[in-house]
């Protein structure tokens, strides 16, 4: 999946994923106990932002309305979490067939 700045729109590369931040996220949700989602934390090295993807993972046996419905929930909580150098970006990863 190609990922690109929210500001500048720069192709991401594996380069500039913040690993350690996103490894922060991702034990902060693992202790939530929050499920079907992964956090990627990425810097733009052209414009200096900071852009936080949500991946809303289908879990086993979710049906559609339910996988729509999670998307819609986290979609509300990314909204707040925007500011000057900060964006959060909801994607929702679709079942393989």
């Amino acid at each position: 999946m190609i990922r690109e700045c929210t500001r500048c729109g720069r192709p991401f590369t594996p380069k500039d994923l913040d690993r350690a931040e996103s490894k922060e996220m991702e034990s902060e949700r693992k202790a939530a106990g929050l499920e079907g989602v992964r956090f990627l934390h990425y810097r733009c090295p052209d414009c200096v932002m900071s852009d936080i993807f949500v991946d809303i993972l289908p879990l086993e046996g979710e049906s559609e309305e339910d996988f729509l419905r999670r998307r819609d929930e986290m979609e509300v909580v990314v909204r707040q979490m925007h500011n000057d150098q900060t964006a959060a970006v909801v994607i929702p990863v679709t079942r393989e067939r």
